[in-house]
């Protein structure tokens, strides 16, 4: 197949869940032998010829994001969505040039497919276009089902944020869905929530997130005593940002009572202010942007997911599964994962119950071992990208064999 993906930003350096994911499809894709275009946000520095993305696709072409889109500070890009008819992340990430673009590389190649990373970047098809070769989104994380949580639990600004965005969404699902062949969702959950929507003309199939088990795999047998915790995750995002302060101000104390030489590492790209603060708290240390993830995990006794807010599936578990790192996670921390508490992960919602099973694990090396056994077998069995990919892959090609046909 020939695909066109279409990308709000170059998914390199994998500083976060978006870029991870598109990273691991194309270049899965890319080994079973399909020819990649890919259209992407970005304006860096020329790609050198061996760089990540270029070693993936035949071309690579770039537009300027907007400048919505390179806005440092969330709170007044959502100050400016506010006035826009569109949803935020579609208010923030789209423009005319992105259209633009889109238009002037459908006009000159010829597609089976088009891959679209979030429902904004679909929306940006032209209608004429997207009746001439199908669109596929790859939503990654379901928007509506996101808003819900922040009208749920968030304080007054966010609920309201949250219900005019809602809003705005009941249009432009309907019409972004008027666009695309198949939509693909990274959980059953978010799956089931898009057939709520989408006409029966339109497919949808859960691709859940996924990892490269050879790049992250388990190390030497850890040390019983090992007291580091870590969190890995792109904090420039708020609701990744918001569960290492909640960690840290809440959890965090009570786990040093009964472990005082315990050290909690923050470790992931772009932290805002009120993350790197956190590092004032004895034994917390906030790194900021690595290289490598992997040697955190490898010095850790426990990988901690304390999300309160998000859908799709958190790579962060996934890292920690294929590394051999027991995880424990709040019930959204670990949504859409098949794994089971106890057996694979330990789950816990409340702030006691996080400390006491973060602790139970700091106690009991063989807890920890048992763990991180049971949790690797179950990320091979299901979520490598050799895995994902194959199973999406015969979906793909028959969309392309109808249209041709």
């Amino acid at each position: 197949m020939r695909i066109l993906t279409i990308s709000p930003y170059l998914p390199w350096p994998l500083y976060s869940g978006g870029a991870v994911r598109l990273h691991g499809i194309l270049r899965e894709l890319s080994r079973r032998g399909h020819d990649i275009v890919l259209l992407a946000g970005y304006d860096g520095p020329p790609l050198t010829d061996n760089h990540p993305v270029k070693m993936l696709c035949r071309d690579v072409h770039f537009y300027r994001p907007p400048s919505s889109a390179r806005q440092a500070r969330p709170v007044l890009a959502a100050l400016a969505s506010v006035l826009s008819p569109l949803p935020y992340t579609a208010a923030k990430f789209g423009g005319q040039q992105v259209r633009e673009s889109i238009r002037e590389l459908l006009r000159s190649n010829q597609f089976d497919l088009i891959l679209a990373c979030f429902a904004f970047m679909a929306h940006l098809v032209p209608p004429d276009l997207a009746r001439l070769t199908p669109v596929v989104l790859d939503e990654c994380e379901s928007e509506g089902l996101l808003w819900r949580q922040y009208l749920r639990q968030g304080g007054r600004a966010k609920q309201a944020f949250a219900l005019l965005n809602l809003i705005k969404l009941s249009w432009f699902q309907k019409d972004v869905a008027s666009r695309i062949v198949a939509l693909l969702s990274a959980s059953e959950r978010e799956a089931t929530f898009s057939r709520t929507f989408l006409p029966q003309r339109v497919k949808s199939w859960t691709v859940p997130n996924g990892v490269d088990a050879d790049f992250f795999a388990p190390v030497a047998a850890q040390s019983p005593d090992n007291r580091s915790i870590v969190l890995c995750a792109g904090f420039g995002v708020y609701r990744n940002a918001e569960a290492a302060i909640w960690f840290v101000r809440e959890v965090f104390p009570r786990v040093k009572k009964t472990n005082p030489d315990v050290e909690f590492w923050i470790v992931g790209s772009d932290p805002p202010r009120e993350v790197r603060q956190l590092a004032d708290f004895p034994r917390v240390h906030v790194t900021g942007t690595v290289e490598d993830v992997r040697p955190y995990y490898a010095r850790a006794a426990v990988s901690v997911v304390p999300y309160r807010y998000g859908e799709g599936t958190k790579l962060k578990v996934l890292e920690a599964m294929a590394c051999g790192v027991p995880v424990v996670a709040t019930t959204i921390g670990c949504q859409g994962i098949d794994v089971v508490h106890g057996e694979h992960v330990l789950i816990a919602d409340s702030e006691k119950d996080f400390g006491d099973q973060v602790i139970s694990l700091l106690r009991d090396a063989k807890k920890r071992a048992h763990l991180a056994d049971m949790a690797r077998r179950r990320l091979e069995e299901k979520y490598t990208w050799r895995k994902i990919v194959g199973d999406l892959e015969p979906k793909l090609l028959a969309l392309a064999r109808k249209s041709q046909g």
